[in-house]
C-alpha cells in the first residue's frame, strides 16, 4: 500500500551542506521534482535577507559543482544547481524505489541537525521502500528521522485522484500554492509562475486547470463521465 512520509535528514556531504552552514537564515526549496532529469540538475529557490552572499556561499560549497542564476536582473532567487559527483543525495534513490518527492525544503534553523539538512515529503509505493532508503541513509552516514507516516489507500481504482496528476501538473499546483496564486488578492501572476517554472504562462495556466480538474473530479464529483480527462497537448515548453 502506498504511503506518504515526512522525513528530515542531513549529511556533511549532503546537498548544499556548505551553503546551509554558511547562511543559517537561508531557506532553500526545490521548485519542482527534478531528480529524474537526465542532466542531474536541480532547480532551487533561495529566500534570504541576511548578511552574506548566496552566490559566494554556493561558489564555496563543496557539494556544488555549478550554480547558475536564472535571472540576470535584481537579486536572483531561482538557481539551477548541479551537484558535485560525491554529493550525498536521497532523491534519486526515492525515484529508483518507485517514489516521488512531493516537497523538499531546507530544514528550519533550530533543529538538532548538523548541518541543517532537509525536510521532505515523499510518496512511496510501500513501507519496504522507506526501509530500503532508511537503511541506505544509515549506511551512508546520514542523520535520518521519520517525522510522519500515513498509509494511502485507493477507494476508487477507476479514478485514482491525485495520482492521476502528471509530474508537471503537480509541480505547477504546488508552485502556485506556495507563491500565493490562490490567495485573494493574488500574490503572484501566471507570468511570475512561468518564470519560476521556466515555461510559458499559457503552459502554467493549462497545467493548473488540468490539475484542478483532476483533483475536483477525485474529491467532489460522484457521477463522473466516462471520459473526464484532458489528454490534449500542453502549450509551451516542458
Amino acid at each position: 500500500m502506498a504511503i506518504i512520509t515526512e522525513v528530515r535528514f542531513a549529511h556533511g556531504d549532503g546537498a548544499l551542506a556548505g551553503t546551509l552552514s554558511a547562511l543559517p537564515a537561508l531557506e532553500a526549496t526545490v521548485v519542482s521534482e527534478t531528480s529524474t532529469d537526465p542532466d542531474g540538475n536541480y532547480r532551487l529557490r533561495f529566500d534570504y535577507d541576511g548578511d552574506g552572499s548566496v552566490r559566494e556561499a554556493l561558489a564555496a560549497d563543496h557539494t556544488v559543482r555549478e550554480a547558475t542564476a536564472m535571472r540576470e536582473s535584481g537579486p536572483p532567487r531561482l538557481w539551477e544547481v548541479e551537484f558535485a559527483p560525491e554529493t550525498k543525495l536521497l532523491a534519486p534513490l526515492v525515484t529508483t524505489e518507485g517514489g516521488f518527492v512531493l516537497d523538499a525544503r531546507s530544514a528550519p534553523p533550530g533543529t538538532d541537525l548538523d548541518p541543517r539538512g532537509w525536510h521532505e515529503r515523499w510518496l512511496l509505493p510501500d513501507r519496504e521502500a522507506l526501509h530500503d532508503i532508511w537503511q541506505h541513509a544509515r549506511d551512508e552516514g546520514f542523520t535520518f528521522d521519520v517525522l510522519e507516516l500515513h498509509h494511502r489507500g485507493r477507494a476508487d481504482a477507476e479514478y485514482p485522484g491525485p495520482d492521476a496528476l502528471t509530474d508537471q501538473q503537480r509541480a505547477a499546483l504546488v508552485a502556485a500554492y506556495r507563491e500565493g496564486y490562490f490567495t485573494e488578492p493574488r500574490e503572484t501572476s501566471l507570468e511570475e509562475l512561468a518564470d519560476t517554472l521556466d515555461i510559458s504562462a499559457s503552459a502554467v495556466r493549462g497545467r493548473i486547470n488540468r490539475g484542478l480538474k483532476a483533483l475536483v473530479g477525485a474529491g467532489l464529483v460522484l457521477n463522473r463521465p466516462e471520459a473526464d480527462s484532458d489528454s490534449g497537448p500542453e502549450t509551451g515548453a516542458g
